[in-house]
């Protein structure tokens, strides 16, 4: 079933806050809904649910819930869930649930 031109209109607005950046580069400053796919570039905030993907970079920020793949680079914030993956580099915040890869 296709949308509609309003449909995806109303979305963007109720859950997507896009934002020019310092060098009048569109961006996206907040997400309010669930991503099922991929993410093509950084996620400078938080998340506040489940990473059930492998994060190819650093977690700069804090998750809200389990980590389910792979960290190939550092953990800067918490994790309030689990770590279910292998985390490549160093973990600088606190792990609240189990670490149950290497």
């Amino acid at each position: 079933m296709k949308l509609t031109d309003k449909e995806i209109l109303d979305f963007v607005k109720e859950n997507i806050t896009i934002v020019k950046d310092m060098t009048v580069h569109i961006v996206i400053k907040e997400v309010l809904c669930s991503i099922i796919g991929d993410v093509g570039g950084h996620v400078y905030g938080n998340v506040g649910g489940n990473v059930y993907g492998d994060v190819d970079g650093d977690v700069c920020g804090h998750v809200g819930g389990d980590v389910a793949g792979d960290v190939c680079g550092h953990v800067g914030g918490d994790v309030a869930g689990d770590v279910c993956g292998h985390v490549g580099g160093n973990v600088y915040g606190d792990v609240c649930g189990s670490a149950k890869g290497s």
